[in-house]
């Protein structure tokens, strides 16, 4: 499998990995958004709904004061008493009727006014008895009219004498009508529902309206986990049997909820919105990214796959010059300008070596017609040898033929030696020349390691920087917590400026104020989570882009080493052409040196053999002249045949 297939293997599955994590991670990430985001929405609605309840019962707690401190309701006159209640129920804003008990409970005054059931005692009612026990105000349980399916409460208020004793209450029979009118126009999101329940889940004012009618109630079960989840999100099935999401604030004063629903399935529909968005984004960035990496690929492994061709096309023996073209100046511009002057340098060596056989072949030629020139001289004087005596002749003879052997012997290794160390020359020029090649690839390794430590330190920094930006993120969130309850705030305190009428203008205006900065903070803090997680996601690009580039290092590095293996290899076995011809040099300089000694014993021979041979003597020489340069020429001859085909077989592998 080539680098290429397994690079773009990997950028796929790296991709792949780095796409399922970003989509898993901004899936969960949107989620929460998306829950968080519909949490503070319905919580709003909640809190606003629970207020406008609470505000209602403040009104009429407020005229209930007005009512304990009426000297006509203290002082037990019934006349007075039905012409007070007459007066106050004339006034009155969202009440049916208006009773007066006495002390005991009797019903002594009622507007309107209904002979049929003045006198009766409500002793036994719940709010009668809460009231005379503390004396406060209470609301009694809900009161749900058959016919118009609107429901009613009974507001009580203590009247108290001077003396401090119960002289009697008011009862107050509250409409919950524009209760109702209210939450018919409360929006929850397109298709979500608003209602008020009192404990056990009896519906007091619901969006639709029907669902009084009908005397729907709230089970036991969901009102216990809503019980113990003030303002937070609860999954259950609603009224319509559709599965919903519900949240609930408490109203004040009361054991009523201000609830408020969504169906799941709009909240999932906002969420699969923005998460097709996100997708689509992450999409199109993976594939970006993937195009990024295919080209920085490419680029990478162009230079690589020619330096592979042409170290193929020199390992098969071709020399000839070609040029590549690598204009970068990184380390793979160097290693292939290195190659090419390594080329260049071989192929130099090599017609060195080409020229330097065909002189070696001509001066062989030529030892060869000299040698055949000396044969024919040698057996002319072989001819006159073999008429003198045959004593003489064949002493001279033999101390001829050993002189000539010996001297054939000590020219052939001279030049055995010659061409010995012209051989070993050569092999010192190829050292040099494997030597430069071995410190260019030595110069490429430790580049390459120097890129690896500068990109794994780049990449600790981005990943130092997505740590913070995180941190950030949690100062972010901190901050747009703090927005949301400062807005809260905001919105009670302008609650509490509306009862308090004139009085409190000042301080709505002020509280109005307060969340308008509480909101502008809230969208400031959400730019900046924007910001933050774009960060992220970029911090995230850049640390596998940068693992990329490890790895695309790596192997470049592998390269480059299993170069530096190479050259070694060339060197080893040069040099070991080197030694093995230092070794053939020393042993022809022995030879010559012993050749020397025989020589000169056989010199002293010939001395004698020429007192005895007398007149022979000089045509012995002249014999042994001949023969010996013929010998020499012959031997040298096959030397310089053999080292110039030798040598001419060695050049044949290359093409110059």
């Amino acid at each position: 499998m080539s680098i290429r297939t397994k690079t773009v293997a990997l950028l796929l599955v790296s991709l792949l990995v780095v796409g399922m994590i970003i989509a898993g991670s901004g899936m969960y990430v949107l989620y929460q958004q998306t829950l968080n985001s519909t949490q503070v929405s319905m919580n709003n609605q909640a809190v606003q709904l629970a207020g406008q309840v609470t505000d209602l019962f403040n009104s009429f707690e407020k005229s209930g004061k007005v009512y304990q401190q009426d000297s006509d309701l203290q002082s037990g006159d019934p006349a007075r008493i039905q012409a007070k209640i007459n007066t106050y129920f004339g006034v009155a804003w969202g009440i049916d009727r208006l009773n007066f008990l006495d002390a005991a409970g009797q019903r002594t005054a009622l507007a309107p006014y209904d002979a049929k059931v003045i006198g009766d005692n409500l002793s036994d009612r719940k709010f009668y008895k809460d009231t005379v026990g503390d004396k406060k105000s209470h609301i009694s349980d809900i009161i749900i009219n058959r016919v118009t399916g609107v429901p009613s409460v009974v507001v009580t208020q203590p009247v108290t004498g001077d003396n401090g004793q119960l002289a009697g209450m008011v009862l107050q029979a509250v409409n919950l009508e524009t209760l109702q009118d209210y939450l018919a126009q409360v929006k929850v999101g397109s298709t979500g529902v608003a209602a008020i329940v009192n404990h056990d889940g009896t519906l007091i004012a619901h969006s639709k309206k029907e669902l009084l009618k009908e005397q729907k109630k709230i089970s036991g079960d969901l009102m216990a986990r809503l019980s113990s989840s003030p303002g937070r999100l609860i999954k259950y099935t609603d009224l319509s049997e559709r599965e919903s999401v519900a949240l609930f604030i408490p109203v004040q004063g009361t054991d009523w909820l201000a609830i408020v629903s969504l169906p799941s399935s709009e909240f999932q529909a906002g969420f699969f919105s923005s998460l097709q968005w996100m997708l689509t984004a992450l999409g199109i960035g993976l594939i970006l990214v993937g195009f990024i990496g295919w080209w920085y690929l490419l680029k990478t492994l162009r230079p690589i796959e020619s330096l592979v061709q042409e170290a193929t096309r020199i390992a098969a023996g071709d020399l000839t010059l070609s040029q590549l073209k690598l204009d970068s100046n990184d380390e793979i511009g160097r290693l292939a300008r290195s190659f090419e002057q390594m080329t260049k340098n071989l192929r130099s060596l090599m017609l060195q070596v080409a020229e330097a056989t065909e002189q070696v072949s001509a001066s062989s030629e030529q030892l060869n017609a000299s040698a055949e020139q000396s044969a024919q001289a040698a057996n002319q004087v072989a001819a006159a040898i073999a008429r003198t005596g045959a004593g003489v002749e064949q002493q001279t003879a033999g101390v001829a033929n050993v002189l000539v052997l010996i001297e054939d012997i000590a020219s052939g290794s001279r030049e055995g030696a010659n061409a010995t160390k012209l051989a070993s020359d050569i092999t010192g020029q190829a050292v040099l020349a494997t030597n430069d090649g071995s410190k260019a690839v030595e110069n490429a390794i430790r580049q390459m390691n120097q890129i690896q430590n500068t990109v794994n330190d780049s990449a600790m920094v981005v990943a130092e920087l997505g740590a913070r930006s995180k941190e950030i993120g949690v100062i972010v969130e901190t901050i747009a917590g703090l927005a949301g309850q400062t807005n809260l705030l905001a919105l009670n305190a302008a609650i509490e400026a509306a009862r308090a009428g004139e009085q409190g203008r000042g301080f709505a205006v002020v509280a109005e104020e307060v969340r308008k900065l509480a909101e502008q903070s809230q969208a400031a803090a959400k730019q900046i989570a924007e910001l933050i997680a774009e960060i992220q996601g970029k911090t995230g690009q850049a640390v596998a882009a940068m693992s990329a580039g490890t790895e695309e290092v790596q192997k470049g590095t592998s390269v480059v080493d299993q170069a530096g293996i190479t050259f070694k290899e060339i060197e080893r076995h040069v040099k070991e052409v080197a030694q093995i011809s230092s070794g053939i040099a020393a042993g022809l300089n022995e030879s010559v040196n012993a050749s020397t000694q025989v020589l000169a014993a056989i010199k002293a021979v010939d001395a004698v053999s020429r007192e005895i041979a007398g007149q022979s003597q000089n045509i012995s020489a002249a014999t042994e002249e001949q023969s010996a340069s013929m010998q020499e020429i012959a031997a040298s001859s096959q030397a310089l045949s053999q080292l110039a085909e030798e040598l001419q077989q060695a050049v044949g592998q290359f093409k110059i």
